[in-house]
């Protein structure tokens, strides 16, 4: 299938209304010798001494089997009596143990009137679509038609955790979620584990599994700006892009038991998972998220313990009614960018039969631009880059990286990427880096080998001190405050000034230009500069060579974080309008 036509039918779909639901992850993997006829998932039971070795609690109901129906109906009574809408149930592999449970359970959460999803933990064969074609089609075939399972406009709702979303690139997952919706008649909604623009142009939600590290050590009175603060710009987007918002909360967290050295977030007496509650009821997210309903070995369940009886049931019942009452959660519409029909009508007749080459792994927000530009764009295959001939810039008028860090340097012979690029910058070519991460050209597969000089990019590492003009850094020195200054004569439509980034990855990549060898033209478009007037490099740049091996060809950049803003539409369409004049 097409990556580019899978993208964009991903990024169309919007969702206008969606159901307020609070669910909790839930895990079905619990075994013992009088069900199942082994222990399974739990270790050294002590039911004198109510202790479990890997777990961090004692259960009210001891150490139990998931299979067992009695366990199965408490479990569905207490979660409608905490006011759950439902479960999101750990999901492995197909007739795995822990889906053995999955039939009895869905009816039992349809007598309780609650719902049923599951949380795709791993891909089967990671890098391969395919496989993950195969496994949601049999779960669509083989339960979504049950009453119980969870829906949004009549489509069935699987969650993907963060361990499979990383094992496909952005662009393979945009495959599997078209692929499934073409055979199965119902379509998909999917939500994933990630909180980022790039997940919300191509999922139908965005949530997160866990934020005990955000919450590690925080005193009580930081806890509520805290959950703000993770939330608040994710929910923004997911409203920008019409899909499902959810937050995660936590009534605690503890995995000293089974992980080295492990992370503890103190429960507090539930003040914790109060001063959660009040957060996300600010922020009114079409989804509530609870980690846990009963993952024992990390200690974030609410589920009844010996220690903590029914506490976070009771306090689940208390909160989820406020947030049913909520208003309904707005929906925004893209931003305007300022750019009209007719200089988008400009922009394509200066690149009209000038075909743009997209390298492999694209999934910047670059590609969405470029995908809804109008421009003509084809996907490159590493083995196209590397054929004799294909790479021209006959064939190619730009070639554009929309990676993260890493690329593969080598299809057939030791750095035979590298040389068919810099064949064709020597050729006259125009590459273009819009990456979705700090620095591209920087990794080789996991092998560090800052390849972006060799290809003729200017870029600076951090430096430790970081020094203004000379290196990037990991994240801004103490004290200063930075903005960026925009060249209007070269960028008509950017303001003139726009600050840096306060939250996110601020790791700062400049370009320069004294790293860029002798006799080259070079063209500062975007600037960082800190309050001492102290210029930190260039965001957005371009560098034209007049001599050496690189003679003919221009290299243009733009930081990843720049691309975004909601003023990056203009950013590339002012980059492309300049890039486009040289080819004329």
């Amino acid at each position: 299938m097409d990556e580019f036509a899978a993208i964009r039918a991903c990024a169309s779909v919007r969702y206008e209304r969606v159901a307020r639901k609070v669910l909790a992850f839930y895990y079905g993997w619990y075994g013992n010798p009088q069900v199942s006829g082994r222990w399974v998932h739990w270790e050294q039971v002590d039911p004198e001494r109510k202790q479990i070795a890997n777990s961090t609690h004692y259960p009210l109901l001891g150490a139990y089997d998931s299979h067992d129906p009695q366990v199965m109906r408490q479990h569905c009574q207490w979660a409608r009596e905490a006011g759950l809408d439902g479960f999101i149930v750990s999901w492995w592999g197909q007739n795995d143990f822990f889906e053995r449970s999955m039939p009895r359970l869905l009816d039992t959460a349809h007598q309780h009137n609650l719902q049923i999803t599951i949380y795709y933990e791993v891909v089967p064969t990671p890098g391969d679509p395919d496989s993950v074609v195969q496994d949601w089609l049999y779960l669509l075939r083989q339960y979504s038609a049950h009453p119980a399972w969870l829906k949004v406009e009549g489509k069935p709702v699987i969650f993907v955790y963060g361990r499979a979303m990383g094992q496909l690139r952005l662009s393979q997952w945009a495959i599997v979620l078209e692929q499934v919706r073409q055979k199965h008649k119902a379509g998909i909604c999917a939500i994933a584990d990630q909180l980022s623009r790039k997940a919300a142009r191509l999922f139908d939600g965005i949530h997160t599994y866990n934020i005990c590290a955000e919450l590690e050590g925080k005193p009580l009175e930081e806890v509520r700006a805290e959950v703000e603060r993770i939330y608040r710009e994710p929910l923004q987007i997911a409203g920008q892009f019409g899909r499902i918002a959810c937050a995660t909360i936590i009534p605690g967290y503890d995995d000293k038991k089974i992980r080295k050295p492990g992370i503890r977030t103190e429960r507090r007496d539930g003040e914790l998972y109060r001063r959660q509650w009040e957060a996300v009821l600010g922020l009114n997210p079409d989804w509530v998220l609870i980690t846990s309903f009963n993952e024992w070995h990390e200690g974030s369940e609410i589920e009844p313990s010996v220690e903590h009886g029914d506490r976070y049931l009771k306090l689940t019942a208390e909160y989820v009614p406020r947030f049913h009452q909520l208003s309904e959660r707005p929906r925004m519409a893209p931003p305007l960018t300022a750019i009209t029909g007719e200089k988008m009508a400009a922009l394509r007749q200066r690149w009209q039969n000038k075909p743009i080459g997209i390298l492999p792994d694209a999934e910047s927000e670059a590609l969405f631009w470029l995908l809804e530009s109008g421009l003509e764009v084809a996907p490159l295959r590493y083995e196209q880059v590397v054929k004799p001939g294909e790479l021209t810039p006959a064939r190619y008028a730009a070639v554009v990286y929309l990676g993260g860090e890493r690329y593969r340097a080598t299809v057939r012979e030791a750095g035979d990427v590298n040389r068919a690029l810099r064949a064709y910058l020597q050729a006259g070519g125009t590459l273009v880096a819009l990456p979705s991460e700090p620095f591209p050209f920087y990794y080789d597969g996991e092998r560090a080998v800052r390849h972006a000089s060799l290809l003729g990019l200017p870029i600076a590492e951090s430096g430790s001190p970081p020094v203004p003009g000379q290196t990037g850094f990991e994240r801004p020195p103490e004290g200063l405050r930075l903005h960026f200054r925009c060249d209007r004569r070269r960028l008509p439509d950017m303001p003139a000034q726009m600050p840096f980034p306060e939250g996110g990855d601020r790791r700062w990549r400049p370009m320069l230009a004294t790293l860029a060898p002798a006799q080259h033209d070079y063209t500062p478009l975007i600037t960082l500069i800190d309050s001492a007037g102290r210029r930190w490099g260039e965001g957005a740049a371009i560098v034209r060579y007049r001599a050496g091996e690189l003679k003919g060809a221009a290299l243009a950049y733009v930081w990843f974080r720049l691309l975004e803003i909601p003023q990056a539409p203009a950013l590339l369409h002012n980059l492309f309008m300049l890039l486009g004049a040289r080819r004329r």
